[in-house]
């Protein structure tokens, strides 16, 4: 027979194995919104938590009939799992929180010299020399007079800024897609690689279509 007392930790166990919280789940802003559900979920679930309606649990051991040995009652209160709720409810909160906050100080640190305007803005790709792919992405070439550390440092701005509002199509690049990684390469290079396989093809394909390259043709490798 399974006590009571066993009973909730092993309900308990389970419900604390659930899938965790991601930053890339959702936008800040999104993130923030869900953390305020789950805290009102939570006072929700505490406010129907009964303190006097405790009562003996049937399942509670007789007591011994010589006397001479004495069993406890035991007790439980069937409202407290609104409790054990509330408490879940206010962890999902706490990741959520977290989970922005983690979104937004990404943001903050590859954005620190750039005002919102410029965050938001789809930095060029070019002039561009030529483009060579590379295993799981592509290596942009750029001019020997392109800036090419104000490029960089624009476009991993511009991917943070991206993620922190998941993505969204009306304030992203065409290139700005999840899991990205933006790496410098040399003097004149940047490596743009795909950390999911499965987008390897569309990063290409979107590098060279976003790519200005110098005189106006086109040198694709």
């Amino acid at each position: 027979m399974i006590r009571p007392s066993m009973f909730f930790a092993v309900s308990l166990a389970v419900a604390c194995a659930g899938p965790r919280v991601r930053p890339d789940d959702m936008s800040a802003a999104q993130h923030r919104e869900s953390a305020d559900r789950e805290r009102a979920l939570a006072r929700e679930d505490a406010a129907r938590y009964d303190p006097g309606a405790t009562r003996v649990s049937p399942l509670a051991p007789p007591a011994a009939q010589d006397s001479t040995t004495f069993f406890p009652a035991s007790v439980y209160n069937p409202t407290e799992g609104y409790l054990r709720e509330a408490d879940k409810h206010r962890a999902h909160a706490r990741e959520h929180e977290a989970a922005a906050q983690a979104l937004e100080r990404f943001e903050q640190a590859e954005c620190r010299e750039f005002p919102e305007r410029t965050r938001a803005a789809c930095p060029l790709l070019g002039p561009v020399a030529r483009i060579d792919d590379i295993d799981h992405g592509v290596r942009v070439t750029f001019t020997p007079k392109t800036r090419v550390d104000a490029v960089y440092a624009h476009m991993r701005c511009h991917y943070a800024y991206a993620r922190s509002r998941a993505f969204d199509a009306r304030v992203g690049c065409p290139l700005y897609m999840p899991g990205i990684d933006i790496r410098r390469a040399g003097a004149l290079g940047v490596d743009l690689v795909a950390k999911d396989g499965r987008r390897v093809d569309e990063l290409r394909n979107r590098s060279r279509e976003e790519a200005v390259y110098a005189g106006g043709g086109g040198e694709a490798q």
